[in-house]
């Protein structure tokens, strides 16, 4: 058993203790501490410097290094205002530079990834243009909610209704699922560190805290009734439910929502939380990024709470159950609440708690103090029993006036789970997928909602030009987000602006195209383009017709391999009959995706497969074909998913010319 210790003197590290000094017990019973090791974690260096990983493996094998910490940056989304991200941005940035050794691995996550997204890198210049470029990241604030399931919640149950019935449940339902979104992102991230390692591992949770919704009858009433209509779609398709149908709207999906969100126990799945989090050894570093507040909702012009709170006071605690107005005085105690439940996850899983504080960069120095000096102490238990019941431990220093902080304790494991887990071990390098696939896999990271722009580029390779050039015809998609494209300034179109730089910011080729009133993608046609040896900048600069602020992203184009690069393209209820190209990899169960590979020999076959996250071909029929646009022959494949689950999957095509059979890989996340 590994337990990292934290022993402080007046609040500042202990750096001189010795073996001799340290007793562990576990269950009261005395340890023999057999490994004992002082770790110092060396200061950051230039990123250049840093070895990254190259695969999933590559990374892994670095994660099992006791002196590689393992740090993540949790960005709850769901908690934090756009006020919070921007002010949260530049402490992080602060603490990546101060605690990031050249042999720590980091990530990022956000509750709409899962944990086997991740990827642990070393450069920290990912993450920081990544703030810098996304600061707006948080969506507590928004007014109209981005999420088409938040969205249909809103349609069921409007506020505005004669007799009021509907009163706040909307609201309680898109609280309660966010909330249960973001606890299950958390397990899910501490199972999956569990694997990596049995030393510590940091999550610093950038939040506003929660509330820990339980069971609520009261949002069991007054539900809908109407009974389906049967119809004929646009296309003369028959369909069960027109209303469906015509305005997305699904009032027995939305009945069942609101059945089941109505008895979450969020309270239960966070004590479910800090239990895994401490068998997996994995410390919460929760950051509230709202700073210093007084309420939990802002007055409007009456002084009167905005919105529906959807919490009962009992007691003198708040305690989510009601969709009654709220108070001034309870929702003073929602603050609390939030900060105390936030100061428990760290407690519990010997983490530090940066709460009711405008001064983050002070309390980040105290995170920053925690992490860069701590002792790793081994020991083998002499309980061997597999009861799979808690062992409590406990670490004492034989110096007067230091405190310690330490691991409390882990389950022991089961009979069952040793055998599960050497059939694990044993299956796991067979059951890997492809490095290709994992790489289509990889690529999801950024499939997250909010993203105001997303661009992304496909291209055919026409071969070499002289040296080490390439010849390549390029395309770049440039796609809006749906809340962005609704905004006043853009209901009159745009302009999209793509340039292709050098890494001496020397221009290749430069365009601006208008982009139509009404519509928020489009894919620019850069023509041929000589590529040189090095990297590549595609630039993306989309401004509004009327007067509004313009927005920005870029792409870095490291490496060209023939055939190409597909474009990716959708078909759902808001495109019609038409498939349009897409820059979003998120899809759902009503929408079809296409993958078209520009080609620049005869085509003379093509097939395609959609496979699951360990590159198994599923048995799902992939309709494949060819055709000539513009002198370009263009290979697809094209896939409905209704059959599909919620998950990550991989879209491949195939296709042969001259002589040769080219494939080409595409990872999508089909979402609720």
């Amino acid at each position: 058993m590994r337990v990292d210790v934290f022993p402080t003197l007046n609040g500042q590290p202990v750096r001189d203790l010795s073996q001799t000094e340290f007793e562990v017990l576990e269950d009261g019973v005395p340890q023999t501490i057999q490994t004992f090791e002082h770790v110092t974690v060396r200061g950051p260096g230039p990123d250049a410097f840093r070895r990254e990983p190259t695969n999933t493996r590559d990374s892994r094998e670095m994660a099992e290094s006791g002196k590689a910490r393992i740090i993540v940056i949790f960005l709850d989304t769901y908690f934090v205002d756009i006020a919070g991200s921007q002010r949260v941005k530049r402490t992080l940035v602060n603490l990546l530079n101060r605690v990031v050794g050249p042999d720590d691995l980091f990530a990022v996550m956000t509750p709409q990834m899962s944990a086997k997204d991740i990827a642990l890198a070393r450069r920290t210049e990912t993450v920081e243009g990544y703030l810098s470029r996304y600061w707006f990241w948080g969506q507590r604030d928004r007014l109209f909610p981005d999420d088409p399931i938040e969205q249909q919640y809103e349609m069921c149950y409007p506020d505005r209704t004669p007799d009021g019935s509907f009163q706040g449940v909307a609201d309680e339902m898109i609280a309660r699922r966010r909330e249960k979104q973001v606890l299950d992102a958390l397990e899910d991230l501490s199972k999956y560190l569990r694997g990596l390692r049995d030393e510590r591992k940091a999550v610093i949770t950038v939040t506003g805290g929660w509330v820990l919704f339980r069971e609520n009858p009261n949002l069991t009433r007054n539900g809908r009734t109407e009974p389906q209509m049967a119809g004929v779609t646009p296309e003369g398709r028959l369909t069960a439910d027109r209303q469906q149908y015509n305005v997305g709207l699904d009032p027995r999906q939305c009945e069942r929502d609101r059945m089941n969100l109505a008895m979450l126990n969020n309270w239960q799945t966070f004590h479910n939380l800090m239990d895994d989090a401490n068998r997996s050894n994995v410390s919460f570093y929760p950051v509230n990024a709202l700073g210093l507040v007084a309420l939990d909702k802002p007055l409007n012009k009456d002084g009167i709470l905005e919105g529906e709170a959807q919490i009962l006071v009992t007691e003198g605690k708040a305690t989510p159950g009601s969709i009654a107005r709220v108070p001034l005085r309870a929702d003073q105690q929602i603050v609390s609440s939030r900060s105390e439940n936030l100061r428990a996850l760290a407690e519990n899983t010997d983490g530090l708690a940066v709460v009711d504080t405008n001064d983050l960069d002070k309390g980040m120095k105290r995170v920053v103090d925690d992490l860069t000096s701590y002792y790793l102490l081994g020991y083998y238990a002499t309980n061997t029993k597999l009861d799979g019941k808690f062992r409590k431990i406990t670490v004492r220093v034989r110096r007067p006036n230091v405190d310690v902080r330490a691991r409390r304790g882990y389950r022991a494991a089961t009979r069952e789970e040793i055998e599960e887990g050497k059939m694990t071990a044993a299956t796991a390098e067979a059951a890997a997928p492809p490095e290709m696939i994992q790489a289509a896999l990889n690529s999801l990271g950024g499939a997250r909602p909010g993203v105001p722009l997303r661009t992304s580029v496909s291209y055919a390779s026409l071969g070499p030009a002289e040296g080490t050039e390439r010849r390549v015809h390029l395309w770049a998609l440039s796609e809006l987000d749906s809340s962005v494209a609704r905004a006043g300034e853009w209901l009159g179109g745009g302009s999209v602006n793509v340039a292709v730089l050098t890494v001496d910011n020397e221009v290749l080729t430069e365009t601006t195209t208008p982009l139509p009133a009404g519509q928020r993608a489009l894919a620019v046609d850069l023509g041929e383009v000589v590529v040189p040896e090095h990297d590549v900048t595609i630039r993306t600069r989309i401004t509004p017709v009327q007067q509004g602020l313009p927005y920005t992203d870029t792409i870095r184009l490291a490496e060209i391999s023939a055939p190409g690069r597909p474009v990716v393209l959708r078909r759902g209820p808001t495109t019609g009959i038409k498939f349009v190209p897409t820059a979003d990899l998120q899809f759902r169960r009503t929408e079809r995706v296409r993958l078209e590979l520009p080609m620049t020999a005869t085509v003379t076959a093509t097939s395609g497969e959609v496979l699951d996250r360990a590159g198994k071909p599923m048995a799902l029929t992939v309709t494949a074909s060819t055709r000539t646009e513009g002198g370009i022959t263009w290979a697809s494949a094209e896939l409905n998913l209704a059959p599909l689950a919620a998950g990550d999957y991989v879209l491949k095509l195939k296709a042969e010319a001259g002589g040769k059979t080219e494939e080409v890989v595409t990872g999508f996340r089909l979402v609720p």
